[in-house]
């Protein structure tokens, strides 16, 4: 019998994934059998974009996951990610990366090959003169540009800011840390896939396919399709990988429910979701974890309850704070 908080090794992990059940917190490998990899076509329609850029995702108005999570909060919270401007963030160009990273170890292609493609951004000091000029020096070398460098630390802040994000949209950048972390990530890939090619059921997966429904919208990591369900994989990293079930559960039960509800409107297929974990630190520890069907109804009823009450706001255009439902707007304690 697994303890709690007992690490999961990869021999459990080869008799079945970690099969994650909301009733308690034990672990137990069973009850999963990935999918036989098979290729499968993925119409394009209105609802259903497999290569839509990042950007034009995060620019357009549905509601996604992380705003949707805010209405839990209040429905002024919510509201508020709305009207929020959409970003281009690090992070989400290096998760970008790091599913291409996952696309390439699953064909065969060595980590430092699938590295070489991509653009590494040193870590330059923006708190001097030099280092930013270095910096401009960097994309400019990119961009195949004459270097004109304004004078002042506030002129080529804003001259770098420009460049980057012109860098961005034609280049894959991430920065050395990050590199460093796929760099991890493919080793420990390529070292468990050795002992037992447990990502074949992957190599048919569409990465980051687009999926609009109504006023939602939603693009999971990696997705899979067959006659009778389909798999959302959702690739994660932790500090710490003995922390992965509990971020699973708390930091993204709802989140990933949102998708499965998405996915099966647009599809009308019935939809399950994997974790793969990553440390982000040496070893580069990872982790499969299966969401049971039990774990999977307790969240798909609270995502449904959000989704509802979230319709019900756009429709209305009525946001309301804490003070909902109290008489006279008044908490008592």
């Amino acid at each position: 019998m697994m303890q709690p908080n007992e690490t999961i090794q990869l021999a459990d992990l080869l008799n079945g994934l970690v099969e994650l059940n909301a009733v308690g917190d034990n672990l137990s490998p069973q009850h999963f059998t990935p999918p036989e990899p098979e290729p499968f076509e993925l119409p394009v329609t209105d609802s259903i974009l497999p290569y839509l850029p990042m950007p034009l995702y995060l620019r357009d108005k549905r509601i996604g996951s992380t705003t949707l999570a805010a209405i839990a909060q209040t429905e002024l919270a919510m509201w508020h990610e709305m009207v929020k401007p959409s970003e281009t963030k690090p992070c989400l160009t290096t998760g970008t990366a790091v599913h291409a990273a996952i696309e390439a170890c699953i064909s065969g292609i060595p980590i430092e090959t699938y590295l070489s493609g991509i653009k590494v951004l040193p870590n330059y000091s923006r708190s001097t003169l030099i280092g930013v000029a270095a910096e401009i020096d960097y994309y400019c070398d990119l961009l195949l540009r004459y270097n004109e460098m304004p004078e002042g630390m506030a002129a080529r802040k804003a001259y770098a800011d420009a460049l980057r994000s012109e860098c961005e949209s034609k280049f894959t950048i991430v920065s050395e840390k990050d590199a460093e972390v796929i760099r991890g990530i493919g080793a420990e890939m390529q070292r468990r896939h050795a002992e037992k090619p447990f990502l074949d059921w992957l190599q048919f997966a569409k990465p980051e396919c687009t999926f609009f429904w109504q006023d939602f919208k939603c693009r999971p990591d990696l997705w899979l399709m067959g006659n009778e369900k389909g798999l959302i994989v959702s690739v994660k990293t932790c500090a710490r990988i003995d922390k992965a079930v509990s971020a699973a559960k708390y930091d993204y039960g709802i989140k990933e429910a949102f998708y499965r509800y998405i996915i099966e409107q647009v599809t009308g297929v019935k939809q399950e979701t994997v974790f793969l974990f990553f440390e982000t630190v040496a070893p580069y520890q990872s982790r499969l974890i299966y969401v049971s069907p039990e774990t999977a109804e307790y969240y798909d009823q609270q995502a449904e309850a959000l989704i509802e009450k979230a319709t019900k706001c756009l429709a209305s255009g009525n946001f309301r704070g804490y003070e909902a439902n109290l008489e006279h707007g008044v908490e008592i304690i």
